[in-house]
């Protein structure tokens, strides 16, 4: 049995902890939880995953949504105010755009749309990777990507274009 050891977890934190955390984002407002509890499941997998990156994405998706869902339940019955999220992008962007219009934009687009493109672009997966994440077949996915590039690309056309 290939047993996952600790200073392989560290590296896969170091190497995409902070993918995954903006990958949550798109769920939840407790995106570090979510990626620390796919870090514990990842840790009781056995054997190791064959592809550990990719089942950590999928597992956080699956923890964030589980974490958006009892913060919604609690919110509801403590009738609280919502809270604005955490900024997805904490630090400063190597392209030249404004991230608050960024964020705005993508939280526009279809929740699938969004997770394809995050995944992709920021998570640096493959669209087999996406596809498996998402359900979907390799085409769809990449059609998906495409899709909301467009989209982004529009967006932004009409931004400079003022």
């Amino acid at each position: 049995m290939n047993i996952i050891d600790s200073d392989r977890l560290r590296e896969l934190f170091d190497a995409h902890g902070a993918r995954l955390i903006l990958f949550a984002r798109q769920w939840c407002t407790l995106p570090d939880d979510a990626v620390q509890e796919a870090f514990i499941a990842l840790a009781h997998q056995i054997p190791e995953p064959d592809e550990p990156v990719s089942w950590l994405f999928r597992a956080v998706k699956f923890q964030a949504i589980n974490i958006a869902r009892s913060e919604g339940r609690r919110e509801k019955h403590h009738r609280r105010v919502s809270q604005e999220r955490e900024s997805w992008f904490q630090l400063p962007s190597p392209i030249p755009i404004d991230t608050c219009e960024l964020e705005k934009q993508l939280s526009e687009l279809k929740l699938v749309e969004r997770e394809v493109l995050v995944a992709r672009i920021w998570g640096d997966l493959s669209f087999e990777a996406i596809a498996e994440l998402v359900g979907c077949s390799v085409s769809t996915a990449h059609r998906t990507y495409r899709r909301a590039l467009a989209k982004l690309e529009e967006a932004f056309s009409d931004e400079v274009g003022r």
